[in-house]
C-alpha cells in the first residue's frame, strides 16, 4: 500500500551520512593498509608515520562534514503536474534530475554489506537510452523503498495521464512467490561449475600474494614448497578438490542467498544476494530473450538456471542480464507465461550442416601448432611415442565433443518464437520473440558461398544470437519471413 508522502520533498534516511562517510573511510583504511606495509618494508621513521596519521584524521573530519552536507542537499519528490520523478543533489554545485514516468524502464533495489548492517536500501531508476544509472537513492528504509518502487511501477504499467489525488493509495496483489532455501542453495553449489571455483581460488591466491607482498615476507632462501618442488599426492589432490568445492559453494551462497521471486499485478520482482543484495522489478516488454540451462545433475534435481536478457544501451552485464539459478520447471513456465503470454508450438526445425563439425575440429587443432614451440622453449625431454599418443587422445576427445555439440544444435521456428538449442554437458534453450527482433542478417564468407552455406544472426536490443553453418536455401527464406514479421508487427517492444 502506497501513501502520498512522495509528493512532498523527501530526504534519504539519516543513515545516508553513514554510507557516504563509510565509503570514504573504506578507501582511507585501504590506502593506510598499503602505506603501513610500505612503512614496514622500508623501515621509515616515526615522524613520517605521525604525519600520515594526522593527515588521515584531517581527511576523516572533512569526509564527515561532506557527508552531512550531502545528506542535507539530497532531496527527491514526485511532481504530480508534470508526472515525473525529481531529484536534487550536490554539495559544491547543485544538480536537478527530472525523470518522466514514461521514460522509466526499471526500478531496481540493491544493498551492500554496510547497507545491510544499518538496514537501508539503494534504489536505482533506469531510463530509456541511458548508459549509466540515471538516479540512485542510497539510503531508504525497506518500507519507503518498496512504496516508491511500487508507485513508480504503477505509473509505468497504467500510463496514468492525470493527477493522482493526495488521499489515493495504490494496492498490489501477489499472484505467486518462489524462494530458494538453504538446502537448494547447497545442492546448487555442489552441482555447479567447478572450473569457476578453481579460477576464483587461483585469483584469490594471486591477489593475496600481490597485496601482502609474499615475496618480500618469504625471501628466496625460504622455500615454501620444499627443495624438491611441489609433488602431487592423493592427499594434495583431495585437498585441492575440497578447496574448489568449498569456494564454489561459498560463491553460490554469496551471489544467490535469499533468492526470492514475487509475481504481482505490477510485474515480476526478483531479489537475491548476500554481499551485494539487489532487487529488480521486471517489465515483460523490456525482456528481449530468455535462456534456460541445466546440466544432467541439476536436471534430475529440477534446479535449472534462467537468464533474462533485458533491453539496454549499456554494455553492462549486471544491468542487462538477470540470472535466476535453482528454479524448477514449474516456476519457469510461470515466468514464461508472464513474459510471453502465449505458448510456443514448433512449426519447423533447422539443423546445421555437417561442415560445422569439421570447422570446429580444425579450430580446435590450431593449439597443437604451438606444441613444438613449447617443447623447445621449456626444453622438455619427451619421448616421441608419448607426444603422438597425447595428440591422438586430444584429437579423439575434440572430435567426440564437437560431434555431440553438433547433435545438440537445433533452431526451432514457431508462430511467434525462435528457440535455439545447444550444449553438451550444460544444455541451453534460448527463446526469442520474433516481434522483439530488430533485424536479421546473413554472413557468407567466400568459402561459404561456394558450398551454399551461411550463418544466421538475430539482432535484438539485448545482443545477438548466432546460428552457424546452415544451408543457404534455408537461411534466406527464414530471413525474409522474419523481416516481414518485423515490418508487419506494430506492437512496441519497449
Amino acid at each position: 500500500m502506497i501513501s502520498s508522502n512522495f509528493y512532498e520533498p523527501n530526504r534519504q534516511s539519516k543513515t545516508g551520512v553513514i554510507l557516504v562517510f563509510g565509503s570514504s573511510l573504506y578507501h582511507l583504511v585501504r590506502n593506510l593498509w598499503f602505506l603501513g606495509v610500505y612503512f614496514f618494508m622500508e623501515e621509515l621513521d616515526a615522524q613520517m608515520m605521525m604525519i600520515s596519521i594526522v593527515g588521515a584524521a584531517i581527511f576523516l573530519v572533512l569526509a564527515l562534514c561532506y557527508s552531512i552536507l550531502y545528506y542535507l542537499k539530497f532531496i527527491f519528490f514526485i511532481d504530480r503536474e508534470r508526472e515525473e520523478f525529481v531529484l536534487q543533489k550536490g554539495v559544491f554545485s547543485s544538480e536537478t534530475i527530472s525523470v518522466p514516468f514514461d521514460k522509466i524502464q526499471q526500478v531496481n533495489f540493491k544493498r551492500n554489506l554496510l547497507q545491510r548492517i544499518i538496514g537501508v536500501y539503494s534504489i536505482l531508476i533506469e531510463t530509456a537510452g541511458s548508459k549509466e544509472k540515471e538516479v540512485e537513492i542510497k539510503a531508504l528504509s525497506k518500507v519507503k523503498a518498496e512504496q516508491l518502487s511500487e508507485l513508480l511501477m504503477s505509473h509505468i504499467k497504467t500510463k496514468i495521464d492525470r493527477t493522482i489525488p493526495e488521499d489515493e493509495q495504490v494496492e498490489t496483489t501477489t499472484d505467486w512467490q518462489y524462494s530458494l532455501n538453504v538446502l537448494q542453495l547447497l545442492k546448487l553449489g555442489l552441482s555447479s561449475n567447478y572450473l569457476r571455483g578453481l579460477l576464483l581460488l587461483l585469483t584469490f591466491y594471486l591477489t593475496l600474494k600481490d597485496q601482502i607482498f609474499l615475496r618480500q615476507v618469504f625471501p628466496d632462501e625460504i622455500s615454501v614448497v620444499g627443495n624438491n618442488g611441489f609433488t602431487f599426492t592423493p592427499w594434495t589432490i583431495l585437498l585441492m578438490l575440497l578447496a574448489v568445492l568449498i569456494v564454489t559453494v561459498a560463491d553460490t551462497f554469496i551471489k544467490y542467498f535469499n533468492l526470492h521471486l514475487k509475481k504481482t499485478d505490477l510485474g515480476l520482482q526478483v531479489e537475491m544476494g548476500l554481499r551485494k543484495n539487489k532487487k529488480v522489478s521486471l517489465k515483460a516488454k523490456r525482456v528481449q530473450s530468455i535462456e534456460i540451462s541445466s546440466n544432467p545433475i541439476q536436471q534430475r534435481l529440477d534446479l535449472n538456471k534462467l537468464k533474462i536478457f533485458l533491453a539496454t544501451s549499456a554494455d553492462d552485464s549486471e544491468k542487462s542480464v538477470i540470472t535466476i539459478p535453482g528454479i524448477s520447471q514449474k516456476f519457469i513456465s510461470r515466468i514464461k507465461d508472464h513474459i510471453h503470454n502465449t505458448q510456443i508450438k514448433q512449426i519447423s526445425q533447422i539443423v546445421p550442416n555437417r561442415m560445422l563439425i569439421f570447422r570446429k575440429i580444425i579450430r580446435g587443432l590450431f593449439p597443437l601448432l604451438l606444441l613444438p614451440l613449447l617443447i623447445g622453449y621449456y626444453e622438455l625431454n619427451l619421448r616421441l611415442e608419448w607426444i603422438i599418443l597425447g595428440i591422438a587422445g586430444y584429437t579423439i576427445l575434440l572430435a567426440g565433443y564437437q560431434f555431440l555439440f553438433f547433435r545438440s544444435l537445433k533452431l526451432s521456428i514457431s508462430e511467434g518464437f525462435i528457440v535455439k538449442y545447444s550444449g553438451v554437458w550444460r544444455r541451453k534453450q534460448q527463446h526469442l520473440e520474433m516481434w522483439k527482433l530488430q533485424s536479421v542478417s546473413i554472413i557468407q564468407p567466400l568459402w561459404y558461398k561456394k558450398q551454399g552455406l551461411a550463418d544466421l544472426v538475430f539482432h535484438s536490443a539485448a545482443g545477438d544470437i548466432y546460428f552457424e553453418v546452415i544451408d543457404e536455401n534455408q537461411a534466406k527464406p527464414l530471413m525474409d519471413y522474419l523481416l516481414y514479421k518485423i515490418e508487419s508487427i506494430t506492437e512496441e517492444w519497449m
